[in-house]
């Protein structure tokens, strides 16, 4: 296999890794960490879908955060934010699918693009052995997961089970999929084609 197609097959093999354990953890080993039922759930919505007209992001208690609120419009929200209740809603009214061949096909892209990346990376690790690249890619999970989980647990509230979840899903999956790059560019001659730049 020439140079060229090792990388591309290291890409390819990465990102299938990678789309094979985030169905594997999401389904079965960490389905649902930090996630509750609605309690009575049929009134809360039917009183949503009428107070709420269309998709958003919608984060309460509200203040205009892309304005510049007067200072007693921030002490009246910084009040009701010490009060409670607090919290985000993603709202779709009209409903959609669970799982749908966009919403697949945006995660297997986005594993390729990702798995692009992680590849690059790896590759420039000529004189890297094996187990140090697969160390190399679980880090740049805890990367991904801290630099972005960490916001949505630390100032939104998410769940702890839920930010474990994903940390647990990012790093094992990243490493795995980190396993699986780094058998294919085993040849120093691959690593060479990105050394050079």
């Amino acid at each position: 296999m020439n140079i060229d197609k090792r990388i591309g097959a290291a890409v390819l093999a990465g990102a299938a890794t990678m789309f094979v354990w985030g169905g594997l953890s999401h389904m079965v080993l960490l389905k649902g960490a930090g996630f509750s039922r609605l309690p009575n759930e049929d009134r809360v919505l039917a009183e949503l879908k009428q107070s709420i007209p269309e998709d958003g992001l919608y984060f309460f208690p509200g203040i205009d955060l892309r304005g510049s609120p007067s200072k007693e419009e921030q002490s009246s929200w910084e009040a009701r934010f010490h009060a409670g209740p607090t919290g985000m809603i993603v709202f779709h009214p009209s409903g959609g699918t669970p799982i749908s061949a966009k919403k697949l096909g945006i995660q297997a892209a986005s594993h390729l693009l990702a798995s692009a990346i992680v590849t690059w990376v790896l590759a420039c690790l000529s004189t890297a052995v094996f187990w140090r690249r697969v160390v190399v890619a679980g880090a740049l999970g805890a990367f991904s997961c801290l630099s972005v989980s960490t916001i949505y647990w630390s100032w939104y509230g998410y769940p702890d089970a839920f930010f474990a979840a994903q940390c647990i899903d990012m790093i094992v999956g990243w490493s795995l999929a980190g396993a699986a790059v780094a058998a294919v560019l085993r040849m120093r001659g691959a690593a060479a084609v990105f050394a050079r730049g």
